[in-house]
């Protein structure tokens, strides 16, 4: 039987869109309290607003995941809150499809740092109020690409096997302090994620892919698993995917 997590408390970072955002909402339905980070104040702001419609308390800190005093900032807000930190959801991230031939060393960079950097700064800030209390649920968003690598997305794949192996290693390290680590890898899902960026809405919109909503339902199912069961990993495809 699945437990409740009502009353739990979670960070979640890249929360401003898409799954991120679906994600806020599917734990403020479930009674989970929220502190939510991305560089969208306003966006933050009107998810808290929507999140607190379910009786539960929604804070948000604006700032970069790529610099580690936002990771500083938010354990400490949520723990000013909260006393405890349950659920770590780190998911910030950014894509870009492109030939590896047009990109920069520029591109790796910002894809890496807030891919990968930010996922490592806010797991290192969270994870010891975690094994204080030997107990807490981290899920860590991948992809497939972190799977198998796109030709059009190397430095995205780069980072998303990078997510991969991070987890994998944390998984090892804290699964003896009583810390539940999972990997998160979808497919292709239809947010404004790589919008611009190599994508169009237009395309996004005709193909058939996953909705934010179906990533979040899964992030709920990962994090309401009894105290003996993990969910080390998790791949998540349309029912038109491979």
């Amino acid at each position: 039987m699945l437990k409740s997590i009502n009353g739990k408390s979670a960070i979640i970072t890249g929360a401003s869109s898409g799954i991120g955002k679906a994600t806020a909402i599917a734990l403020a339905h479930e009674g989970v309290n929220l502190v939510l980070t991305a560089r969208s104040e306003d966006k933050l702001s009107k998810i808290c607003k929507e999140c607190s419609q379910y009786g539960i308390t929604a804070k948000y800190y604006a700032g970069d995941i790529t610099q580690e005093q936002t990771s500083i900032e938010v354990v400490k807000l949520a723990m000013k809150l909260f006393g405890k930190i349950d659920i770590l959801i780190a998911n910030a991230g950014i894509g870009l499809v492109q030939d590896f031939l047009d990109s920069s060393m520029d591109d790796y960079d910002r894809l890496m740092n807030t891919n990968m950097r930010g996922d490592y700064a806010i797991c290192l800030h969270t994870l010891p109020k975690m094994v204080e209390r030997h107990e807490g649920q981290v899920i860590i968003t991948s992809s497939v690409t972190g799977i198998n690598g796109h030709g059009d997305e190397t430095a995205y794949s780069a980072s998303k096997f990078a997510n991969r192996g991070f987890a994998q290693s944390l998984n090892k390290a804290f699964r003896p302090k009583g810390i539940k680590i999972c990997c998160m890898d979808p497919s292709a899902t239809n947010t404004q994620f790589e919008i611009n960026h190599g994508r169009t809405t237009a395309e996004n919109n005709n193909s058939i892919m996953l909705t934010s909503e179906d990533i979040a339902d899964s992030m709920v199912f990962v994090c309401k698993q009894s105290k003996n069961a993990r969910i080390m990993e998790m791949r998540i495809a349309s029912m038109s995917g491979d």
